[in-house]
C-alpha cells in the first residue's frame, strides 16, 4: 500500500475508534441506566454493571489511543481484534439487560455495518459471524429469549441478510471510487503529459516567428510575426495553469514540499517584487501593509505561500485598470500553536457579483462568456490559489461587490521557530550583497545607465559603464570582469549579439546579465535561451541587482542593512505631484540610491531630456508609418519613464510598443495627440519636481 493510500487507512481506523467511543459509549451507559431503573432488570449487582461499564470506556478509550499510534499496533491488527470484542461485549450487556436488551439488539447492525463501510468488508463479516455467535449464546442462555425464540430468529436473520446485502454495496461503491480515481488520474496525466508536449512545438513557433520578426521586409510581415508572439505567450501562460492543476489532481491532498523556517517579511517582499513586475507599466500603486509585530521566523511551506499570493495579485492586476493593488499580511493572535496570520489581495478593480463569490472557486469558471469577454485566461487561478490555501489549513475566501474592487483573503496558522536553526536558514533570506566586482554596464539610454552605475558603486563595485553594444564588444575584448549587465535593445548592437559576439571569443565567460523594459514571456525565454545567468526588468532597483550577483557569488554575500527610506514630510513634498502621470514610490526608490538633492536633480534632468529625445523619435515614426521604428523609441521610452516614476508615460509607451500596424496607420493623429498630452504632463510634473531639488541643492550650499 503507497503512502495515500496507508494514510487514508489510518484515518478510517480512527473513525471507528471514535465512533466506538461516542456512540459505544452512550449505549453502553443507557444499558447501564436501564439496568438501574427499568421495570424488567435482572438479578445482576450493582458493582458488576458498574464494572463492566467502566471496563468497557477504558478498552475504547485504549483502542483510540492505538489507533493513533499505528508504529504500536498495526491498523490491520487492531481492526481485526475490535471486530472480535466488540460483538462480544455487545453480547454481554445483552445477557445482563434483561427484558430491556430487545431494544438494543439493532445495535449489533450499527457495529457490524460501522466496520464495513469504514474499514472494509473483511473486517465486516468478522464482526457479522462473532455477532452472531454472540447472540447465539444470549439466545441460548438467557429465559427471555427462548421463551421467544421466532422473535430471536428473526433478528439472527436480519444479522445474516443485511450485512451480506451490505457487502454486495461496498463492493459497488467501492469498484465505482475506483473506476472514478482511475480515469481522474489518467485525465490529469494525459493533461499534464498534453501540457508539457505543446510546449515543444510553441517553442518552435516563437523561435520561427522571432526570426520572421527580423527577417521582415514590410511592416505587414513584422506585425503579424509580432501577433504570433503575443499568441504565444497568452497559451504558454494558460499551459502553465493546466500544468499547475494537473499537479494537485494527480498529488491529491499531499504537498510534495516540505515544511520549513522562513520570514514573513522576505515574503512579502518577494510578492511585492513579483506585483510590480506583473504591473508593468499599468497606472497602478502597489502597495504593502506587513504587521511590525510579526518578527519571528515560521514554518511552513514557503513556495506554495508565494504562489498562492502572487496567483492573487495576477488576477487583481488583470481586472484593475487604475487605482492600486495591496497586499496586507497581518498578525491576528498569537497562541501556542504560533501566529495566526490573516493574508489579503486588494484592489480597486471591476469586483465581483455576490452571485458569483462562491463560483469563482471552480475550475474554469469565469463571470464573463461568449464573444463579449474583454478579459482572456482559463479561470483556474483562483481555483489553483484556493486549493493550495486549504492543504495548509486555512480557506480561501472573497469579499468583492461590482465596481468597489475585491478582497482575496485568507487566515493560516504558523507555527514560530525561534531556534538557532530557523535564524541560520533566515539569513538565506535576508537582505545580502557582494562586494568589490569588476563590473560592465552597458546601457545606450544615460538614465538608466546612469542610475545602475550608482546602484553599483554604492555597493563598492569597480564600474566600467558604456553607451552602446559596439563599445561593450570592444572593453570584453580587452578585458575580464566578474559581472556584466546587457541592455538588450541596444541601437548600434543589441545584448543578446554582444553575448553571443562575447561567448564565441572566450573559453570562460563571467556571469551576464540582461537588461530589459520588455516582460513578455517570450523575449525572456529568447534571452534564457542564449545562455546568460538571467533576466532583469526595468525600472532598476537594489534588491534586483543585488539578487542578481549574489546568485552567482553566494558565498561571497554578506547581510546588508535595508535601504532607508525618505523621512515623510521632507523638504521635497512630492503628495503634490500629480500621482495619474508621477508615482512618487519610483522617487523613493531613486533616494534609496542616492539621496542628495544634486543626484536627484541631475537624475531627472537627464531623464527629462531623453523624454524630450524619444518623443521626437516616436513622433517621426508615427508620421513615417515606420512601426519597427516605433516599437523600437517605445520600448527606450518605457524604460526611461518607468526609472523616473512616470506611470501614465510608460503605460502609453507599452501600448505603442505591441501596435500593429493597422491600428497605427489608420489612426495616426490619434496617437500623436496622446503622446503629445502625454509628454507633455509628465514633463511638467518632472520638471516641477527637478526645480523642487534645484531648490534644495541651492539651499544646502
Amino acid at each position: 500500500m503507497d503512502a495515500a493510500g496507508s494514510h487514508e487507512a489510518n484515518r478510517n481506523v480512527i473513525s471507528q475508534a471514535n465512533f466506538r467511543l461516542s456512540f459505544g459509549v452512550l449505549v453502553a451507559v443507557t444499558i447501564a441506566c436501564v439496568h438501574w431503573f427499568g421495570s424488567s432488570r435482572p438479578d445482576v449487582g450493582d458493582g458488576l454493571v458498574v464494572g463492566m461499564l467502566s471496563g468497557y470506556i477504558g478498552y475504547a478509550a485504549f483502542a483510540r489511543w492505538l489507533a493513533a499510534r499505528p508504529e504500536r499496533l498495526a491498523n490491520r491488527d487492531l481492526v481485526v481484534i475490535t471486530a472480535v470484542i466488540d460483538p462480544l461485549i455487545l453480547s454481554a450487556w445483552m445477557y445482563f439487560a434483561g427484558g430491556s436488551s430487545m431494544v438494543f439488539v439493532a445495535f449489533y447492525l450499527f457495529t457490524t455495518l460501522g466496520f464495513g463501510f469504514r474499514v472494509g468488508t473483511m473486517p465486516m463479516h468478522i464482526c457479522q459471524a462473532f455477532s452472531l455467535v454472540g447472540f447465539g449464546m444470549v439466545v441460548m442462555t438467557s429465559p427471555l429469549w427462548r421463551d421467544n425464540l421466532l422473535f430471536a430468529a428473526s433478528h439472527a436473520l436480519l444479522l445474516v441478510v443485511v450485512p451480506l446485502y451490505a457487502a454486495s454495496l461496498v463492493r459497488r461503491i467501492n469498484a465505482a471510487r475506483e473506476a472514478a480515481e482511475f480515469d481522474s488520474r489518467a485525465k490529469s496525466q494525459l493533461l499534464a503529459k498534453v501540457s508539457h508536449e505543446l510546449r515543444t512545438p510553441l517553442t518552435g513557433i516563437v523561435a520561427d516567428a522571432q526570426l520572421l520578426e527580423v527577417e521582415a521586409v514590410d511592416a505587414g510581415t513584422v506585425n503579424r510575426a509580432r501577433s504570433i508572439q503575443r499568441l504565444a505567450t497568452t497559451l504558454d501562460s494558460e499551459i502553465k495553469q493546466l500544468l499547475d492543476l494537473s499537479k494537485i489532481a494527480v498529488h491529491g491532498g499531499d504537498s510534495r514540499l516540505a515544511p520549513e523556517p522562513f520570514s514573513l517579511a522576505f515574503t512579502a517582499t518577494q510578492v511585492v517584487g513579483s506585483i510590480r513586475s506583473i504591473v508593468g507599466a499599468k497606472p497602478l500603486a502597489v502597495e504593502l501593509d506587513f504587521d511590525e509585530r510579526i518578527k519571528l521566523p515560521v514554518v511552513g511551506r514557503h513556495q506554495e505561500l508565494v504562489s498562492i499570493l502572487t496567483n492573487l495579485a495576477g488576477n487583481a492586476v488583470k481586472f484593475t485598470e487604475q487605482g492600486a493593488v495591496t497586499l496586507q499580511i497581518a498578525l491576528v493572535e498569537t497562541s501556542e500553536e504560533g501566529y495566526r496570520v490573516r493574508f489579503a489581495v486588494s484592489d480597486t478593480g471591476i469586483g465581483i457579483d455576490p452571485a458569483y463569490h462562491e463560483k469563482i472557486f471552480q475550475p474554469f469558471f469565469q463571470v464573463e462568456s461568449g464573444p463579449a469577454r474583454r478579459y482572456g485566461g482559463t479561470g483556474l487561478g483562483i481555483s489553483i490559489a484556493s486549493e493550495l490555501v486549504r492543504r495548509m489549513g486555512g480557506r480561501l475566501q472573497v469579499d468583492s461587490k461590482p465596481g468597489q474592487g475585491s478582497t482575496f483573503f485568507f487566515e493560516l496558522v504558523l507555527p514560530v521557530d525561534a531556534s538557532p536553526a530557523a535564524e541560520t536558514a533566515l539569513a538565506e533570506t535576508t537582505p545580502s550583497a557582494v562586494a568589490g566586482k569588476r563590473v560592465l554596464v552597458a546601457d545606450d539610454n544615460a538614465t538608466n545607465l546612469s542610475l545602475l552605475r550608482e546602484m553599483l558603486l554604492k555597493d563598492g563595485h569597480q564600474v566600467t559603464a558604456v553607451e552602446s553594444g559596439h563599445e561593450a564588444i570592444l572593453m570584453l575584448s580587452a578585458n575580464t570582469y566578474d559581472v556584466i549587465f546587457l541592455d538588450y535593445n541596444m541601437d548600434d548592437v543589441n545584448g543578446a549579439v554582444v553575448y553571443q559576439t562575447y561567448a564565441y571569443s572566450r573559453v570562460q565567460l563571467a556571469p551576464t546579465f540582461f537588461i530589459t523594459a520588455d516582460t513578455t514571456a517570450m523575449t525572456t525565454r529568447l534571452l534564457e535561451d542564449l545562455g546568460a545567468n538571467g533576466v532583469i526588468y526595468k525600472p532598476l532597483t537594489f534588491e534586483k541587482i543585488r539578487a542578481a550577483i549574489a546568485s552567482v557569488f553566494p558565498d561571497e554575500a554578506r547581510p546588508v542593512a535595508e535601504p532607508a527610506r525618505p523621512r515623510p514630510g521632507g523638504p521635497v513634498a512630492l503628495s503634490g505631484v500629480p500621482v495619474e502621470y508621477l508615482d512618487p514610490t519610483a522617487i523613493e526608490e531613486l533616494r534609496e540610491i542616492k539621496d542628495s538633492p544634486e543626484f536627484l536633480h541631475a537624475v531627472v534632468a537627464d531623464g527629462i531630456a531623453d523624454i524630450h529625445a524619444l518623443h521626437q523619435a516616436m513622433a517621426e515614426a508615427i508620421d513615417g508609418s515606420d512601426l519597427p521604428g516605433l516599437h523600437k523609441h517605445s520600448h527606450a521610452m518605457k524604460g526611461v519613464a518607468l526609472s523616473l516614476g512616470a506611470v501614465r508615460l510608460a503605460h502609453l509607451a507599452d501600448r505603442l510598443m505591441t501596435m500593429t500596424h493597422d491600428t497605427l496607420t489608420g489612426n495616426a493623429d490619434r496617437w500623436h495627440e496622446d503622446l503629445d498630452v502625454c509628454v507633455a504632463k509628465s514633463c511638467q510634473s518632472l520638471d516641477d519636481l527637478r526645480l523642487a531639488f534645484a531648490t534644495q541643492a541651492a539651499v544646502n550650499t
